[in-house]
Order: structure tokens, then C-alpha cells, then sequence
């Protein structure tokens, strides 16, 4: 809440003038700090009936006068970057200590926070951010982070053949996932033909999911589409318990802990989908149902006042053996495995209250082997790769003014290994360097801009770019926010592409968003306008055993809009959005622009959450539209063959609880088993023959149990369903 000086001191001295004194009177003193222990200036503070009493010192200072008498002793703080908080003053108190944390603050969807730990705010026209209930109480989900943004976040389509995110326009290669500043290679857990992958980090142990898809920040690169950024929680959210789940397709336990200077969270689990499968109509013919063992453990530990690390790692074992019928009805056996490994440490300094430094680097290690028949001749598939990207940060933040500077590092070793009549083994050696920097400033109450620069340089490539950011934020009343992000962005190629040669550059897109948005207590309502135009999409051939003629010869546009709303009556929540998407590109193995058969033009979602107190029980339901998308053929070739039906899907899910800390959830997905086809595979041996793509599974059905050991008997897992 932005409110003038001179207001305050006006408020305050009619409250002088006014104030008659009755009887006994108590000062009450005290400081305001922040977690990280740094005085917090210029905080409102509101006493009794919610008048403005005082405002802290530049020390975080503050004390004033009340009546003894007084019944009402609340008292609450407020300040720019921090959440408000509330306290009870007890009759005779004569001093109070107060830590605020930190808030997340928009003049539209520029994040400011006041400097802790080197943290730094994004900023885009079109950011939309859920917290993890939102997410996951989203019937969509199942448990699944990145599913859940599907029918609540503008702009963003999953295809369930799929499952990774689709955004406005581009493919799923367009789009990264960052954890703490950090983009973690293929999030993606294994997956079998035209099965939707799941995201493999657990939703609870992050502090909401932030996607951006208007534009981001220079600190930011790699993408050409969106950023889902997701920070873990912080120490004082960390609630300790023990968590117990048994589901037909999962069990797990989850152990978690707070300690003054430390918390920690720790996990295994086992996932198999044979139960489920042997009571259900059977998608494949299974040798091996699905399974994996996977664990994740997390630690952040404070050291002193100034400094604060988080360390976190989740490894997976996967594997399947299945056989399914491919275009000629000729059976194809698939064998799948796979190893991940993927860790991270996070620092944090302050240096005072305006300079800080971060340094964070991860790693992921991963193999794959996969073994496929058909007619007889076996393949072989052996991929092995390594993730490292490392950054540091530093952060100037006084007053109306904030710059960020940093450099990183990206190293991406990869292997592939192809045996069939013959082997050959291909390699690629990525190594990325990129500076930024970084300029935030609120030019006046109402008027935020950032202005922001990237380079970066590829090794492997031998190319160099420049991408330069610029946000304007305004807003003209209380609740109503304008804003406007002109930005350049590049990607290199996906590794599926660059092991085969490195004549290649980056991909580039121009994004302009212009967006408007309405924010009254529990109603937001916005609507963002975008243009993007690509350039050096990369474009090839197919050859015997893969593509060649690799050039960057593609180009491109896409423009639309995106309309979101959410609101509630009385319990019933609801979530409406819809999207336009225009698209055409020249790209892969098409000749000239075309329409991208990933992405639909129309689509629309509705979410419905409703707690319905009598039953103990929280009913959600999701109903998804989207019109039909084009496909083709290789054998016209590659001429636009016509457009798919039109896909809906209607989710239900209802979480019980028969006391406070246990949970009993039922879900299902598709509920009226609708057909969804994603285009069409057609035959080189059988001319006409087709056959089309959809998720082999026309439902989905899960059932669990969900039990929380804790001292108070109050926690429970509804969060992370």
C-alpha cells in the first residue's frame, strides 16, 4: 500500500489534536526488522480502530501512546515489499519486537522486494502467479506442479499426448523451468508413446509457481516463450511433520523438520502403475508395468544474520517394457530406462542493507536406454548428458532504485549411441557465457520502468547476442495497472538438434506485450495483447537416418490474446481464461510458413473449487475446450491435410477429511472418456492409412490416502494434492 508522507503526518496530527485522554496511559516502543535482522524504515503502523498511529525511524524504530482503557490492542504494520502482520498488545506492554517477511508487491506485475539475501523480483506484462494450492487443488493435476498450471494460467496449453507446457504460440522447447534462479534440464519425468510426462519435483516444497510469459528480465535467457520460475520455500514456512501417502499408483513418506538455524525436508517414494492397471481397460500390452523409485531431499540453514544457504537433490530411477501397435497394426516392442540425478546449492549474503551477492550453481546427470522392435529388427538408443549452470548475482537496492549485475555459465556435455544394422555415436559440447545487468526504478508513485541488457556466447556454436529488455509499469488508479514489455530473447538450439552438427546460431524472437489488469480483494481480472516475430528458426531435411541439411533459414510470427479472471461467491471459487493464438512459421522440415500443428487457436478453461463445510470436503472441477489443430502428412509432402476435431475434458476431484490429519482423495480425469486427438500418423507402406494421435488412456482414476504426523494434529497433505 503506497500511501504519501505528508498524508501520514497529517493523519497523525489530527489524531494529536483529537485524542482525549482517559485515564492511565502506556508507551509502547519497539523495532521493526526484517528475517536477515536489518532495520525496516518508514513502516505505517496502525493501532486500536485501525487509525495511523506512527512510522518507523530510518533504524526501525518506533513508539507512541495508548489509553489503558482501550479494548482494542491490535496493532498493524505495513510497508512497500512486505507482508502486513497483525499482533496483540497485552494490557501494561511497554515494548514489542516485530520481524515482517518479505511480500511480494506489484505495480502490475512488477515484483519489488526489499533486498534479502540477494533475491532478486521479475517483472513481466503478463505474469501470473498461483500458490500451490491453486495449482493443486486444481483437478487437472493429479499431483502434478506443472499440470496444474493447465485451465488456470492464460496462454498455456498441455497437450495430453504430451504434457509439457505449450505457451502462447511457441513449443514446449520455447519454455524453461527454473528452480532459484537456475534452469534445470528436462524437469520431465519418463513417459511412454503418446503418454503425457509428469514434472518430477513435489509441489510442497515450493513457495507458489510464477509463470512469465509477457517478457522477463535480463537476468533471465534461454527462452523464447515463458519462464516458470520456482522458488523453495523459506525456513519460517517449513512446518515440521511427518508425512505418510498410500495411492493406486504411488506410496511415499515425508519427513520434515525446523531447527532455529535450520530446516530440512526429506523424501522417498515409489511409484508403479501394475495395480492400476490390472483393474482398469489396459492402454498397452505391458512386460513391465511402469515403475520408479525416486527421493528428494532439501536443506536451508541460516549462518548468522547475513548469510543463507539452501542445498537441495532428487534423483529417479525409472523404467518400462510394453508393446503397442504402431500405423500398419504391426506390433512395436519398447523397452525404456532411465537414471536422473539433478542438485543444487544456493548462497546468500547481505552486506549491508543495500548491497547484496548470490552464488548458485546446479548439476544434472542423466542416462536413458532405450531398446525398440519392430518386424523383427532391434534399436537401440543409449543417451547420456550432463546439466551445469552456475550464476552470480550482484545487487545494489536504495530506495526508489535497484541494479542488478551477474554472470553465469552453462556446460552441457551430451552422448547418443544408435545401433541398429550399423552404430555410430554422435556428441555435443555446450558451453554458454552470458553477462546481464539489470535497472529498476520507480520513476514516480505510479510509474515503474526496467530497463535491462543480456549478452551471451556460445563456444560450441561460435555465435554471439545482445538482447535488450525494457518494462513500463503504470498505474493510473488504486486496483488498475497498465503495462508494456518490448524485448528480444534467444535460445540455442535443442540438443536433439545440435549433436548432429554446430553450424547452426540462436533462435530469436522480438515479444511485444501490452496488458491490462483489475485487482479488487479476491477478483483479478487482465487481459494481455502480444505480438512476437521469430527469426533463425532452425529448418533441415530428413535423411535415412535422421535430419541434415541443418540451416537457420525459419522464420515467423504469432500474435493473440489471453483473458483471465478469477473471482469467488461466498465458497465457490471460479477461474475463467481463454486464448487466441495466431501462429505461422517456417520451420523443421516445411518449406515455407505454416501452422504449427501443437497449438490451437481457441482455447478456453473454466475451474470450479468449492468447500463445502458439512461434508469436510473440498470439491473442485475442471472443464477444458480447445478448437481443432492442423496435421500433415510426409507423403503430400507436408502440405496441410486437414484440422482435428475439436478436444474438451471434464476433471473432478473431492478431498475428504475425516479428521484434521488425515486425507482421503478421489480424483478423475476425462470424465465422459472423450476421444482427443492431437493429429494423425499415416502409413509408408499402406497409402491412405492413418491413425490418430491421442493419450492411450481415455480416463484416468486416482485414489488416495493421505496421513500427517505432527505435535498439534491440525497439518495435513491437502496442499500438495
Amino acid at each position: 500500500m503506497i500511501r504519501f508522507v505528508f498524508c501520514r503526518w497529517i493523519l497523525l496530527s489530527v489524531l494529536a489534536g483529537t485524542a482525549i485522554v482517559a485515564g492511565a496511559q502506556t508507551r509502547l516502543s519497539g523495532e521493526i526488522t526484517d528475517k536477515a535482522n536489518m532495520p525496516v524504515p518508514d513502516v505505517l503502523i496502525y493501532f486500536g480502530a485501525g487509525f495511523l498511529q506512527t512510522v518507523s525511524d530510518v533504524n526501525g524504530k518506533f513508539s507512541f501512546t495508548y489509553p489503558d482503557t482501550l479494548k482494542m490492542r491490535i496493532i498493524r504494520f505495513e510497508s512497500l515489499g512486505y507482508r502486513q502482520k497483525e499482533m496483540i498488545v497485552n494490557r501494561g506492554q511497554e515494548f514489542l519486537r516485530v520481524i515482517l517477511t518479505d511480500s511480494l508487491f506489484r505495480l502490475q506485475d512488477v515484483v519489488v522486494s526489499r533486498p534479502k539475501y540477494g533475491r532478486f523480483s521479475d517483472y513481466s506484462a503478463q505474469t501470473v502467479q498461483m500458490s500451490n494450492f491453486d495449482i493443486i487443488t486444481n483437478p487437472a493435476a493429479m499431483a502434478d506442479m506443472l499440470a496444474g498450471m493447465r485451465g488456470i494460467v492464460p496462454g498455456v496449453q498441455t497437450n495430453d499426448n504430451d504434457g509439457r507446457l505449450i505457451v502462447q504460440g511457441g513449443n514446449s522447447d520455447e519454455s524453461q523451468i527454473y528452480i532459484n534462479d537456475l534452469i534445470v534440464a528436462n524437469p520431465y519425468s519418463l513417459s511412454a508413446v503418446d503418454t503425457k510426462a509428469r514434472s518430477r519435483f513435489t509441489p510442497d516444497l515450493f513457495d507458489g509457481i510464477v509463470l512469465q510469459s509477457g517478457g522477463y528480465n535480463a537476468e533471465f535467457g534461454q527462452a523464447l516463450s515463458g519462464i516458470v520460475n520456482l522458488n523453495t520455500l523459506e525456513r519460517e514456512k517449513i512446518e515440521p511433520k511427518t508425512d505418510i501417502s498410500l495411492s493406486s499408483v504411488y506410496a511415499g513418506v515425508t519427513h520434515i523438520d525446523q531447527k532455529p538455524s535450520y530446516a530440512y525436508r526429506a523424501s522417498l517414494n515409489y511409484s508403479n502403475i501394475g495395480p492400476y492397471s490390472r483393474l482398469t481397460p489396459r492402454s498397452y500390452e505391458w512386460k513391465d508395468y511402469y515403475h520408479q523409485w525416486s527421493g528428494d531431499f532439501f536443506l536451508t540453514r541460516a549462518f548468522g544474520l547475513r548469510t543463507k544457504m539452501t542445498a537441495q537433490a532428487n534423483w529417479s530411477k525409472a523404467g518400462m517394457e510394453y508393446t503397442y501397435y504402431n500405423v500398419d497394426a504391426l506390433p512395436v516392442d519398447d523397452a525404456l530406462q532411465q537414471d536422473y540425478f539433478y542438485a543444487q546449492v544456493n548462497l546468500y549474503h547481505t552486506f549491508d542493507p543495500k548491497w547484496s551477492l548470490s552464488l548458485a550453481s546446479n548439476i544434472v546427470a542423466e542416462k536413458s536406454v532405450a531398446a525398440e522392435i519392430l518386424s523383427g529388427i532391434r534399436r537401440d538408443d543409449e543417451k547420456k548428458s550432463v546439466w551445469n549452470h552456475s550464476k552470480l548475482n550482484l545487487q545494489y537496492a536504495g530506495g526508489r532504485f535497484t541494479n542488478r549485475s551477474g554472470i553465469e555459465f552453462i556446460y552441457n556435455p551430451f552422448r547418443e549411441t544408435f545401433t541398429s544394422d550399423r552404430a555410430f555415436t554422435l556428441r555435443m559440447n555446450n558451453r554458454l557465457a552470458s553477462i546481464y545487468n539489470d535497472t529498476k526504478c520507480f520513476l514516480t508513485n505510479n510509474l515503474t520502468a526496467n530497463i535491462g541488457l543480456r549478452g551471451e556466447y556460445s563456444l560450441y556454436l561460435h555465435r554471439f547476442n545482445l538482447a535488450p529488455r525494457l518494462y513500463l509499469g503504470y498505474a493510473p488508479r488504486s486496483g488498475n495497472i497498465l503495462s508494456l514489455s518490448l524485448g528480444r530473447y534467444f535460445q540455442t538450439p535443442w540438443t536433439e538438434y545440435m549433436k548432429w552438427e554446430d553450424k547452426m546460431d540462436f533462435a530469436l524472437a522480438d515479444k511485444v506485450t501490452f496488458s491490462y489488469g483489475h485487482v479488487k480483494k479476491s477478483d483479478k481480472y487482465q487481459v494481455d495483447i502480444y505480438y512476437k516475430k521469430y527469426n533463425h528458426l532452425l529448418t533441415w531435411q530428413e535423411g535415412e537416418y535422421g535430419p541434415t541439411a541443418f540451416a537457420v533459414q525459419g522464420t515467423g510470427y504469432a500474435w493473440g490474446a489471453d483473458v483471465f479472471w478469477k473471482s469467488n461467491f461466498k465458497s465457490l471459487e471460479y477461474w475463467l481464461t481463454y486464448s487466441f493464438n495466431h501462429t505461422r512459421k517456417r520451420y523443421g522440415h516445411f518449406s515455407q510458413q505454416t501452422v504449427p500443428d501443437y497449438v490451437a487457436p481457441h482455447a478456453f478453461n473454466v475451474t470450479l473449487k468449492y468447500w463445502f463445510s458439512p461434508l469436510k470436503s473440498l470439491l473442485s472441477s475442471g472443464y477444458n475446450i480447445t478448437s481443432g489443430t492442423p496435421y500433415y502428412s510426409a507423403q503430400t509432402p507436408y502440405e496441410q491435410m486437414g484440422t482435428t476435431p475439436f478436444r474438451n475434458r471434464l476433471d473432478f476431484s473431492w478431498s475428504y477429511l475425516p479428521v484434521r490429519w488425515i486425507i482421503v482423495h478421489f480424483g478423475c480425469q476425462n470424465i465422459f472418456g472423450y476421444k482427443n486427438i492431437y493429429g494423425y500418423r499415416h502409413s509408408t507402406l499402406h497409402p491412405g492409412v492413418q491413425q490418430a494421435i491421442a493419450n492411450p488412456d481415455r480416463r484416468f482414476f486416482f485414489l488416495g490416502i493421505f496421513v500427517t504426523f505432527s505435535r498439534d494434529k491440525e497439518k495435513n497433505q491437502l496442499k500438495a494434492l
